[in-house]
């Protein structure tokens, strides 16, 4: 007769957790020998199962793939089921690729400005062209089943994907009266999103500015964004200011990206990227 080992005991010996064995259970990829106390016992070829089970979750796939792969897949169908899983990976490690040039950039970025200390930094020139899908205006959600979808696609590829507000410019006059409404959206780069082949679809438009103000701030700022006046200045002050010290004209909407924002008690640390298409 062949040894039984109780659910503890086996499952130590394959270094999984006895939650491990009665989970694939619920899949009908383990099938011990239940005594009228309760009591689950294992035989040894059932190790097998359990390594396949382990080989195949690491691999990704989840609890009811594997027990389609191990119970209903007729083997000629396994060459397609792995090669799915393969570019899946290939998707993900993508993903991981941009993450970590992203994280890469906030952590310089970062050791430039250090945190708590405000600082302004701009300069001129082109700034990198990016997809942006808008699903807001002055406040309230505006979208409709393409930015919804969008939306939803996009949340796979976070943190590349940034939270992007437009600011619509009336005229030239580098000043808060001269803004109009202000839109949200998301936004990621043209590269990133064209190297992992991001979901587009009618509602993501691509955004290419020519010579532009980059303002980068990073400061502490008390929350106060019910006003929208407020809002804006904080926001727009700073380029605004040194458009109309240096004598240069808005030549179009005005794009804010949110780097990043963390929230203290009645404080937001915030690191924003401000892009002012400007003529001389």
């Amino acid at each position: 007769m062949n040894k039984r080992y109780k659910i503890g005991e086996f499952a130590k010996n394959l270094g999984v957790s006895a939650g491990f064995l009665k989970h694939h259970e619920k899949y009908g990829l383990l099938k011990p020998q239940v005594a009228e106390s309760g009591y689950r016992y294992y035989e040894f070829h059932q190790a097998m199962q359990v390594v396949q089970c382990i080989r195949l979750k690491s691999m990704g796939f989840t609890s009811k793939e594997i027990s389609d792969i191990l119970n209903h897949t007729a083997s000629e169908d396994m060459q397609l089921l792995f090669k799915e899983k393969r570019d899946r990976v290939v998707r993900k490690c993508n993903l991981y690729r941009e993450m970590l040039r992203y994280l890469d950039y906030l952590s310089d970025r970062g050791a430039q400005c250090p945190a708590g200390k405000n600082t302004e930094e701009w300069s001129i020139l082109q700034p990198e062209a990016f997809y942006y899908v808008e699903n807001a205006c002055q406040g309230e959600f505006i979208g409709g089943k393409e930015e919804h979808e969008a939306a939803f696609r996009w949340n796979d590829y976070m943190p590349m994907v940034e939270t992007c507000a437009r600011f619509q410019c009336h005229d030239s006059k580098p000043c808060l009266e001269s803004v109009g409404q202000w839109h949200m959206g998301l936004r990621i780069t043209r590269d990133a999103a064209e190297r992992m082949d991001i979901f587009r679809n009618r509602a993501v438009k691509l955004v290419e500015l020519r010579k532009c103000l980059v303002y980068y701030v990073q400061e502490l700022r008390k929350r106060n964004l019910d006003n929208r006046d407020r809002a804006l200045s904080l926001i727009l002050d700073g380029p605004l200011d040194v458009c109309r010290r240096h004598g240069f004209q808005v030549a179009g909407d005005i794009y804010s990206v949110q780097l990043f924002c963390s929230t203290a008690q009645d404080e937001n640390y915030m690191q924003e990227m401000v892009m002012v298409p400007i003529l001389f």
